[in-house]
């Protein structure tokens, strides 16, 4: 896994630079350096829009304009997740490319802990559950009421135009869900629902953990991966830590999943209050079929995924039990 991590980085380093001539990679790292008043390294797990520098307590990361930081709204996200998340800063350009300083925070990319974490039984796993629930309740409490949000209505007529349009397309044994979701979408735009930011890409390179312990450091969001929906919308992200897409099997569930769930759950709900509303598995089903209901035809064109494909496997094994 780390041999593949490092051959993906390396190519997205060179197709950074590639688009951001004449700026280099040294120049970058030097600059990297003297914001930080440390040597400076790659990070280990680089993205396809920016390039990430590690210096010892700070991480500093090049974009184009093009791919710019919302640090407001950044700043929204990291007090709804206070403690899980950098704080981001503007740190100037570097020709047209745009620097932003944050914290590092430490650990190393979940799936880069796999061995660790999968020892004895998943021993250290459930810590990382236990923290990544800690993580999503914070947003109940804590997200600003400054936050915009987009207008609930159009929202709403959103979420219900793309259930619907895969009620019809996807296979029938989806649709009693579908429905049951769509009736039941209003009742998450009510008064009583806050709004909060949810990671609409939450995989493992996004979270880090310290491999001794278990314990979540932190959780990486940028702005263009982050949007303002109702809660728990985002908490389908914990299928991924209960098991691995395997490049043969498809998604395939760790034996123990179920027992790795429920301390999930148990942390998650103990910090709610135990507040068990049934609009937190409404809005869990509903994230998942938008995030994964979905594929590119030959011609760009986004469409309902068909049978066959991995991700209609893979809403079949999370949605169904398949």
């Amino acid at each position: 896994m780390e041999a593949l991590i490092s051959q993906l980085s390396r190519m997205q380093i060179s197709e950074f630079f590639s688009r951001n001539a004449p700026v280099t990679q040294q120049q970058c790292n030097l600059e990297a350096a003297r914001i930080a008043g440390a040597s400076a390294r790659p990070a280990t797990v680089q993205g396809g829009t920016s390039y990430t520098v590690v210096a010892e307590g700070y991480a500093v990361q090049f974009r184009a304009s093009n791919s710019a930081l919302d640090l407001e709204f950044l700043g929204g996200v990291e007090q709804a997740y206070a403690g899980f998340t950098p704080l981001h800063e503007n740190a100037g350009k570097l020709g047209e490319l745009l620097i932003y300083k944050m914290n590092n925070v430490g650990g190393v990319a979940m799936y880069l802990a796999r061995d660790q974490l999968y020892r004895d039984n998943y021993r250290l796993l459930r810590q990382t559950l236990q923290d990544y629930a800690s993580f999503f309740a914070s947003a109940w409490y804590n997200t600003p009421k400054w936050m915009p949000y987009p207008n609930p209505e159009l929202l709403l007529d959103d979420y219900t135009s793309k259930l619907t349009e895969l009620s019809r397309a996807l296979p029938n044994r989806f649709r009693q869900t579908l429905e049951y979701l769509i009736a039941r979408l209003p009742d998450l735009f009510a008064d009583d629902w806050p709004m909060v930011p949810n990671h609409t890409d939450l995989l493992e390179n996004n979270i880090h953990v310290d491999p001794s312990t278990g314990e979540a450091c932190g959780h990486l969001v940028t702005g263009r991966i982050t949007e303002v929906s109702p809660f728990g919308m985002s908490l389908g992200g914990l299928e991924t830590m209960l098991g691995i897409n395997k490049i043969r099997e498809g998604w395939c569930y760790h034996a123990n999943q179920q027992a790795l769930r429920d301390v999930f759950w148990t942390t998650f709900y103990e910090a709610l209050g135990n507040n068990t509303d049934e609009r937190i598995e409404v809005a869990r089903l509903a994230g998942l079929f938008l995030a994964n209901g979905w594929e590119y035809d030959d011609e760009g064109n986004k469409v309902p995924v068909r049978e066959g494909s991995r991700d209609l496997a893979y809403l079949d094994a999370v949605v169904l039990g398949k």
